[in-house]
C-alpha cells in the first residue's frame, strides 16, 4: 500500500525548503514536492533530488510539484532546465506543476524561460518538453 506524505504549505521551522519524493502511485511516475524557497542556498538540494530520480529505471514521467514553493529564484529556474536537459536525453517526459498565474510558477507560465513549456491539457506537449499544468491532477 503506498504510503502518503501531507501535503504542507510552509515547511517545518528552521527549514528554508524541503523536497519530497513521494511514494509512487502509478510504475513509472515519480512526484517530487518542493515547498519553501528555491534559491542559490536550496536549490541544490533540489538539484541532487532531481538528480537522482530522473536516473531511477523504468521511469517516464517525473513530475516536480512547485505548487507550494513560496520562491523560485534564477538558480531554481536553472535547475529546472538541466533536469529538463537531463529528462530529455533519457526519455523521460517532465511534467512542472504549479498553481495560478500569481504564484512562482508565474514566470514558467507566462514566459517559458529556457525550454520550460507552458501547460495545457495533457498530451498538448510533447512528451520530451515539460509542461506546467494546474491543480493536482499531475500526481
Amino acid at each position: 500500500m503506498p504510503s502518503t506524505v501531507p501535503l504542507r504549505d510552509v515547511p517545518a521551522p528552521g527549514e528554508l525548503m524541503s523536497v519530497t519524493t513521494l511514494a509512487p502511485v502509478h510504475a513509472g511516475r515519480t512526484v517530487v514536492e518542493v515547498v519553501g524557497r528555491v534559491d542559490t542556498g536550496t536549490a541544490p538540494v533540489l538539484e541532487l533530488c532531481l538528480c537522482s530520480q530522473s536516473a531511477r529505471r523504468g521511469l517516464r514521467v517525473l513530475v516536480v510539484d512547485l505548487a507550494e514553493v513560496s520562491f523560485l529564484g534564477a538558480a531554481g529556474a536553472a535547475v529546472l532546465t538541466r533536469a529538463r536537459r537531463r529528462c530529455e536525453r533519457r526519455g523521460v517526459r517532465l511534467v512542472l506543476r504549479c498553481d495560478g498565474v500569481s504564484g512562482p510558477g508565474a514566470p514558467l507560465q507566462l514566459t517559458a524561460p529556457a525550454g520550460i513549456a507552458p501547460g495545457g491539457r495533457p498530451g498538448s506537449v510533447p512528451a520530451t518538453r515539460p509542461r506546467c499544468t494546474r491543480g493536482r491532477s499531475a500526481r
